[in-house]
């Protein structure tokens, strides 16, 4: 091809049409112009291409990610819910009559009040994707705001329950220690069969007549209730994120 349009040039000289010569060099000249546009804009194409195949496979690992935290966060707020109406249920049989309550009743509300479920958060593939960079490959602003404010979401949803234990362990279990078997409180649970019976009965006359007790529990229900709803903000966050990853992935597999 170049040698075919150096010919006609030659030829265009030789027979001393300049205008010609000058028209078809201009010509000439925009062809090449046209060729390396074109070949700048596929290379371009295919560039956006690969970004899109890496948006959607980030998107997808995302989505995995974080199906498994909204599932293992709903599992950790129906324990908790459990632990603060088994807590409730305590707090109501203060100062009444329990004569008639198995202590095998009681003991199992107890064990259900003072359990604190901890909440793994699985977020490796989040902190992988902001450290390397690869956020960019993201369209979505929000969705990357949310990302990066991802890990600052789930301290302020879960931090309440650092009180909450502390509360139990510190305050709860020496006030109780003695008084109320601790292995009956655990058998009760029905999750350690084997585990040995307590060499004592539980005081629970005691336990119920006790104001610190009473202050104490009430103090962990309470902080714990704030608990749950910081857990449930959270939950809200999660269900948005995935939310904007689905739209997201439904927007890219349909352009």
């Amino acid at each position: 091809m170049i040698s075919l349009f150096r010919k006609i040039r030659q030829k265009l000289l030789s027979q001393n049409q300049v205008t010609r010569y000058l028209a078809y060099a201009v010509g000439e000249i925009a062809l090449v112009m046209v060729g390396i546009l074109l070949a700048l804009q596929v290379n371009n194409w295919n560039e956006q291409r690969k970004i899109r195949i890496a948006e959607q496979t980030i998107l997808q690992n995302l989505r995995t990610e974080l199906v498994l935290n909204i599932q293992n966060l709903e599992t950790d707020i129906s324990y908790h819910e459990l632990a603060h109406q088994c807590c409730f249920e305590l707090l109501r049989l203060f100062g009444t009559d329990i004569s008639t309550i198995p202590s095998t009743t009681l003991d199992t509300l107890l064990f259900n009040a003072e359990t604190v479920y901890t909440f793994e958060v699985r977020n490796g593939y989040i902190k992988s994707i902001i450290s390397s960079g690869n956020l960019d490959y993201l369209r979505n602003e929000e969705l990357k705001s949310m990302l990066t404010s991802f890990e600052g979401e789930v301290v302020d949803g879960l931090e309440e329950f650092d009180v909450v234990k502390s509360l139990i362990i510190n305050r709860l279990w020496p006030a109780i220690d003695g008084k109320i078997s601790s292995s009956n409180r655990i058998l009760a649970d029905g999750e350690y069969k084997d585990f040995p019976k307590g060499s004592y009965t539980s005081d629970y006359d005691w336990l119920f007549q006790n104001r610190l007790v009473e202050d104490i529990l009430s103090n962990v229900d309470s902080w714990r209730i704030d608990a749950i709803n910081d857990e449930k903000a959270l939950l809200v966050f999660f269900n948005k994120l995935l939310q904007i990853i689905d739209q997201e992935i439904d927007s890219s597999t349909n352009s």
